[in-house]
């Protein structure tokens, strides 16, 4: 498989909101599995569509608001094995739009996460 990201991906835990844009639906807690400086991937428990624009928030744990922005979903692949016939999906999503404010929160978070991660390797 080869590999088509443009930048590093950093697997964590984050608490988000979503709802899809244009709809009426009340915004959905949702689990950040990963993050790049241009896209993310979260757990729903909805199967989405790829091409949908959905509207985020999401926690930095940075003691300021949440970042918002939209994304669209790229793709969608459903979690197999869960236990009770429970369904969940993991989402993959494109940073499409997002204020300038918050942008710069966002990177700022990503490249400590970088910092955080290559300093793990010099310490082995």
């Amino acid at each position: 498989m080869i590999e088509r990201r443009r930048y590093p991906r950093f697997e964590l835990k984050i608490n988000a909101k979503y709802r899809i844009m244009d709809s009426e639906q009340a915004l959905r807690f949702i689990n950040v599995k990963n993050i790049s400086a241009e896209g993310m991937c979260f757990e729903s428990d909805k199967r989405l569509k790829p091409s949908n624009h959905v509207k985020l928030e999401v926690d930095l744990g940075d003691r300021g608001n949440p970042v918002s922005f939209t994304g669209e979903i790229l793709w969608v692949m459903e979690i197999k094995g869960l236990k009770g016939g429970e369904k969940k999906f993991m989402n993959g999503i494109k940073l499409i739009d997002i204020s300038s404010s918050d942008e710069s929160r966002f990177l700022k978070y990503y490249c400590d996460r970088m910092v955080e991660k290559l300093s793990g390797y010099l310490k082995m």
